[in-house]
């Protein structure tokens, strides 16, 4: 029998939902699940909640999920799988959600196991180990970067002096920037690669890469059935002195149609190249001053941080709840996202260590923004120093604007950085 369905195409069959592990940005998911009339389970990951300064009880969705689950750390594939199988055996799973880079892959392989449709968690595995990801790639014809995994100094300046500086060093597997430089002299290579020995981001290995050049860009993607959702087309910042740390987004980004076509068209043939087969994708990649994609990294998961508000605030609708139809196997139909305006996030950390001001700023300056400025926070870490950011994790501070205008939206984010700064008296990333 065919489950009932409103003139959207939405399946109002009860489904169990499993969430593996949650961030703030990400936990309006649980209302769109309970919205959709699912059943809604958590297994939580307290090690990671303690790493993101959150905690669940007191967020305001925690009324929208039925069934919680502690583990001490998710990552721990045994001690997942376990709690999985007990909780299928009782209620039984037909989806999951994970938007935690380091559970795509746990998540995936146990959904294999017990036959619930997610992420091809092969295809995952490749994603995450960058080296491979791109090797699959350049056999399908859709890459050519240069890279090499490195034991040391010495390999990666042998593979420089082929390339030429500035070159790129990043793990071999990891996320949020972590353990990423862009390299500008052997010099700095060598004290780059001297930090690295040892250090946990590089456990999968050093990678290096020629350098690309252009306009720094990721394609939002969706896929189910084996058709393509494409939900948007977002521009990137980084700060000038580390060029691997993201300062910001805006979305939809401000190139014109032809551009975004052939951003979507070369993403759609990465995740197909990959065979993701399932889920929604985060795709970065540098587009060319003469209009090529190349590729930066294939993220098999929903958009980070509070990339899916903005999506949500430029007019694209309801992502989350998109997130949890896909991953419910259901049949959606393509449709692109209408924007009407553009929204802007910028984020800001301490660009050098510095003394912690003794207390949180007072904004109440920003209400002069009105209704262009969504959000600002500022929130400075434990102890008596802000240490020196250089990456995702070490951001205090978070604007969000929205404006019909583009260059409006990214003037007034920076902006209201830069006041911010000065308040502080600091210099920060931006």
């Amino acid at each position: 029998m065919t489950p009932p369905q409103d003139p959207t195409g939405h399946d109002h069959t009860p489904r169990h939902v499993v969430f593996v592990t949650w961030k703030t940005g990400n936990a309006p998911a649980f209302e769109a699940a309970r919205r959709l009339g699912h059943h809604v389970t958590l297994i939580r990951s307290l090690a990671m909640e303690r790493s993101q300064n959150i905690d669940f009880t007191a967020s305001p969705y925690a009324r929208h999920v039925d069934d919680v689950h502690q583990l001490d750390d998710a990552t721990d594939t045994d001690a997942l799988r376990r709690l999985v199988l007990g909780i299928h055996a009782e209620r039984p799973v037909d989806g999951f959600v994970a938007t935690v880079d380091a559970l795509v892959v746990p998540v995936a392989r146990i959904a294999e196991e017990i036959g619930v449709p997610f992420t091809d968690a092969r295809a995952a595995e490749a994603a995450k180990q960058k080296d491979r990801c791109r090797q699959i790639l350049a056999a399908a014809g859709l890459d050519n970067t240069r890279h090499a995994v490195v034991d040391g100094a010495r390999e990666a300046a042998a593979f420089a002096a082929t390339t030429g500086y500035p070159v790129v060093v990043k793990p071999a597997r990891g996320s949020g920037s972590e353990g990423a430089h862009v390299v500008a002299d052997e010099q700095q290579l060598r004290t780059v690669l001297d930090r690295a020995a040892g250090h946990r981001a590089y456990a999968a290995g050093i990678l290096i890469e020629e350098h690309l050049r252009g306009r720094f860009v990721s394609a939002e993607l969706g896929l189910a059935h084996g058709r393509f959702l494409r939900l948007a087309v977002s521009e990137r910042a980084t700060w000038h002195r580390h060029e691997a740390l993201e300062t910001g987004t805006t979305i939809p980004a401000g190139i014109g149609a032809e551009e975004h076509d052939r951003v979507m068209d070369f993403a759609e043939a990465v995740a197909g190249a990959l065979g993701l087969g399932l889920g929604v994708f985060h795709i970065e990649l540098m587009l060319g001053a003469d209009g090529t994609p190349r590729l930066i990294e294939v993220n098999p998961r929903l958009m980070g941080s509070c990339l899916p508000n903005l999506f949500r605030l430029a007019g694209g609708g309801d992502i989350f709840e998109l997130l949890v139809r896909i991953h419910l196997n259901e049949e959606i139909e393509p449709t692109a996202p209408a924007f009407t305006h553009y929204a802007t996030v910028r984020w800001f950390g301490a660009a050098d260590a510095t003394p912690k001001p003794a207390g949180p700023p007072d904004l109440g300056w920003a209400a002069e923004y009105g209704e262009s400025l969504h959000a600002l926070t500022v929130r400075f870490p434990d102890g008596d120093v802000l240490p020196a950011c250089r990456g995702n994790l070490g951001n205090f501070g978070e604007v969000q604007v929205v404006h019909s205008d583009r260059e409006t939206s990214i003037r007034i984010a920076e902006e209201i950085v830069g006041r911010t700064a000065g308040q502080l008296g600091i210099e920060v990333t931006r």
